[in-house]
Protein backbone atom coordinates (compact mmCIF):
# COMPACT_ATOMS: atom_id res chain seq x y z
CA UNK A 1 0.00 0.00 0.00
CA UNK A 2 1.14 3.56 -0.70
CA UNK A 3 0.89 6.74 1.39
CA UNK A 4 0.61 10.22 -0.10
CA UNK A 5 1.83 13.39 1.59
CA UNK A 6 -0.11 16.08 -0.27
CA UNK A 7 0.15 19.82 0.44
CA UNK A 8 -2.13 20.81 3.34
CA UNK A 9 -0.98 24.37 4.16
CA UNK A 10 0.78 27.30 2.51
CA UNK A 11 3.69 28.33 4.73
CA UNK A 12 5.34 31.15 2.74
CA UNK A 13 6.09 32.65 -0.64
CA UNK A 14 9.09 34.73 -1.73
CA UNK A 15 8.82 38.01 -3.58
CA UNK A 16 10.91 38.47 -6.70
CA UNK A 17 12.87 41.57 -7.61
CA UNK A 18 9.92 43.12 -9.41
CA UNK A 19 7.37 42.12 -6.78
CA UNK A 20 6.30 38.85 -8.42
CA UNK A 21 5.40 35.87 -6.28
CA UNK A 22 3.65 32.52 -6.53
CA UNK A 23 -0.14 32.72 -6.64
CA UNK A 24 -2.91 30.30 -7.46
CA UNK A 25 -4.70 30.43 -10.83
CA UNK A 26 -6.98 33.24 -9.56
CA UNK A 27 -4.10 35.27 -8.04
CA UNK A 28 -4.93 33.91 -4.57
CA UNK A 29 -2.55 33.01 -1.76
CA UNK A 30 -3.78 29.52 -0.72
CA UNK A 31 -1.30 27.70 -2.91
CA UNK A 32 -1.72 24.30 -1.26
CA UNK A 33 -5.36 24.14 -2.35
CA UNK A 34 -4.37 24.50 -6.00
CA UNK A 35 -1.86 21.60 -6.03
CA UNK A 36 -3.21 19.11 -3.49
CA UNK A 37 -5.52 17.01 -5.64
CA UNK A 38 -5.13 13.28 -6.17
CA UNK A 39 -5.79 13.73 -9.91
CA UNK A 40 -4.22 16.79 -11.46
CA UNK A 41 -6.74 19.10 -13.11
CA UNK A 42 -4.13 21.13 -14.99
CA UNK A 43 -5.40 24.58 -16.00
CA UNK A 44 -8.39 24.45 -13.62
CA UNK A 45 -6.27 24.78 -10.46
CA UNK A 46 -2.54 25.43 -10.38
CA UNK A 47 0.08 27.74 -8.93
CA UNK A 48 2.05 30.12 -11.12
CA UNK A 49 4.82 32.69 -11.12
CA UNK A 50 6.39 34.92 -13.78
CA UNK A 51 10.12 34.98 -14.43
CA UNK A 52 11.47 38.36 -13.33
CA UNK A 53 15.13 37.35 -13.36
CA UNK A 54 15.29 36.15 -9.74
CA UNK A 55 14.67 32.77 -8.12
CA UNK A 56 11.20 32.88 -6.56
CA UNK A 57 10.00 30.13 -4.24
CA UNK A 58 7.03 29.08 -2.17
CA UNK A 59 6.80 26.64 0.72
CA UNK A 60 3.90 24.24 1.30
CA UNK A 61 3.49 21.88 4.23
CA UNK A 62 2.96 18.22 3.39
CA UNK A 63 0.42 15.99 5.13
CA UNK A 64 1.62 13.46 7.70
CA UNK A 65 2.78 9.98 6.69
CA UNK A 66 4.40 7.10 8.57
CA UNK A 67 8.06 6.29 8.04
CA UNK A 68 8.28 3.87 5.11
CA UNK A 69 9.13 0.24 5.66
CA UNK A 70 10.96 -0.06 2.35
CA UNK A 71 12.53 1.94 -0.44
CA UNK A 72 10.49 3.60 -3.16
CA UNK A 73 9.87 7.18 -2.04
CA UNK A 74 9.16 9.72 -4.79
CA UNK A 75 8.50 13.40 -5.33
CA UNK A 76 5.84 13.64 -8.01
CA UNK A 77 4.72 16.80 -9.74
CA UNK A 78 3.02 18.04 -12.87
CA UNK A 79 4.14 21.27 -14.51
CA UNK A 80 4.12 23.46 -17.62
CA UNK A 81 6.13 26.53 -18.58
CA UNK A 82 5.12 29.15 -21.09
CA UNK A 83 8.21 30.46 -22.84
CA UNK A 84 7.12 33.86 -24.13
CA UNK A 85 10.36 35.10 -25.63
CA UNK A 86 11.91 31.81 -26.76
CA UNK A 87 15.21 32.93 -25.23
CA UNK A 88 15.40 30.15 -22.68
CA UNK A 89 12.76 28.72 -20.45
CA UNK A 90 12.83 28.97 -16.67
CA UNK A 91 13.67 25.90 -14.60
CA UNK A 92 11.82 24.37 -11.67
CA UNK A 93 13.40 23.25 -8.39
CA UNK A 94 11.69 21.24 -5.64
CA UNK A 95 13.31 20.69 -2.25
CA UNK A 96 12.07 18.39 0.48
CA UNK A 97 12.52 20.03 3.90
CA UNK A 98 12.01 18.89 7.48
CA UNK A 99 11.02 21.50 10.05
CA UNK A 100 11.86 24.12 7.40
CA UNK A 101 15.48 22.94 7.07
CA UNK A 102 17.28 21.25 4.20
CA UNK A 103 17.74 17.54 4.79
CA UNK A 104 21.11 15.86 5.13
CA UNK A 105 21.53 14.37 2.61
CA UNK A 106 19.61 17.04 0.68
CA UNK A 107 16.64 16.00 -1.47
CA UNK A 108 16.51 18.42 -4.39
CA UNK A 109 14.95 18.05 -7.83
CA UNK A 110 16.10 20.46 -10.54
CA UNK A 111 14.27 20.37 -13.86
CA UNK A 112 15.54 22.77 -16.54
CA UNK A 113 13.42 21.26 -19.29
CA UNK A 114 9.83 21.58 -18.10
CA UNK A 115 7.51 21.06 -21.05
CA UNK A 116 6.46 24.17 -22.96
CA UNK A 117 3.75 22.39 -24.94
CA UNK A 118 1.61 20.47 -22.43
CA UNK A 119 1.15 19.66 -18.77
CA UNK A 120 3.65 16.89 -18.03
CA UNK A 121 4.01 14.46 -15.11
CA UNK A 122 7.46 14.16 -13.56
CA UNK A 123 8.77 11.70 -10.97
CA UNK A 124 11.93 11.99 -8.91
CA UNK A 125 13.13 8.92 -6.99
CA UNK A 126 14.53 9.72 -3.56
CA UNK A 127 17.39 7.27 -3.17
CA UNK A 128 18.26 8.09 0.45
CA UNK A 129 15.61 8.97 3.07
CA UNK A 130 17.98 8.49 6.02
CA UNK A 131 18.02 12.24 6.66
CA UNK A 132 14.31 12.28 7.49
CA UNK A 133 13.61 11.79 11.19
CA UNK A 134 10.07 13.21 11.45
CA UNK A 135 7.75 12.19 8.62
CA UNK A 136 5.06 14.42 10.17
CA UNK A 137 7.02 17.66 9.71
CA UNK A 138 7.85 17.72 6.00
CA UNK A 139 7.40 20.56 3.54
CA UNK A 140 8.09 21.10 -0.12
CA UNK A 141 9.80 24.24 -1.39
CA UNK A 142 8.92 24.92 -5.03
CA UNK A 143 11.13 27.46 -6.83
CA UNK A 144 11.13 28.89 -10.32
CA UNK A 145 14.70 29.27 -11.56
CA UNK A 146 15.21 32.31 -13.82
CA UNK A 147 16.16 31.97 -17.47
CA UNK A 148 18.03 34.17 -19.92
CA UNK A 149 14.78 35.83 -20.94
CA UNK A 150 12.12 37.19 -18.65
CA UNK A 151 8.34 37.20 -18.74
CA UNK A 152 7.96 33.42 -18.94
CA UNK A 153 5.43 31.74 -16.65
CA UNK A 154 5.98 28.59 -14.60
CA UNK A 155 2.88 26.64 -13.60
CA UNK A 156 2.52 23.63 -11.29
CA UNK A 157 -0.80 21.80 -10.97
CA UNK A 158 0.22 18.97 -8.64
CA UNK A 159 3.09 18.26 -6.22
CA UNK A 160 3.31 15.59 -3.53
CA UNK A 161 5.40 12.92 -1.86
CA UNK A 162 4.66 9.23 -2.48
CA UNK A 163 5.84 6.92 0.32
CA UNK A 164 5.59 3.12 0.67
CA UNK A 165 3.41 1.78 3.45
CA UNK A 166 4.99 1.76 6.89
CA UNK A 167 4.76 -2.02 7.14
CA UNK A 168 6.94 -2.41 4.08
CA UNK A 169 5.97 -6.02 3.77
CA UNK A 170 3.24 -8.08 2.25
CA UNK A 171 0.77 -10.65 3.50
CA UNK A 172 2.57 -13.43 1.61
CA UNK A 173 4.75 -14.65 4.49
CA UNK A 174 1.93 -14.99 7.08
CA UNK A 175 -0.23 -16.79 4.52
CA UNK A 176 2.63 -19.11 3.62
CA UNK A 177 3.36 -19.87 7.27
CA UNK A 178 -0.30 -20.56 7.94
CA UNK A 179 -0.46 -22.92 4.95
CA UNK A 180 2.72 -24.66 6.16
CA UNK A 181 1.25 -25.15 9.65
CA UNK A 182 -1.98 -26.56 8.21
CA UNK A 183 -0.01 -29.01 6.05
CA UNK A 184 2.04 -30.22 9.04
CA UNK A 185 -1.10 -30.85 11.10
CA UNK A 186 -2.55 -33.24 8.51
Amino acid sequence: MVQYARPDDTLSTDTGSSGTNWTDQASGANLHLAIDEASADDATTHIKVSDDGTEVGCLVRLGDVSAPGSSGTYIKYKALTEDEEESGQPGLKLELLEDGAVLDPAVTVTNNSVSTSSWTDYTYTISDVSGISDWNDLSLRISMLPSAGMGDDMKVTQAYLEVPDASGGSDAVPVSLNTYRQMREH
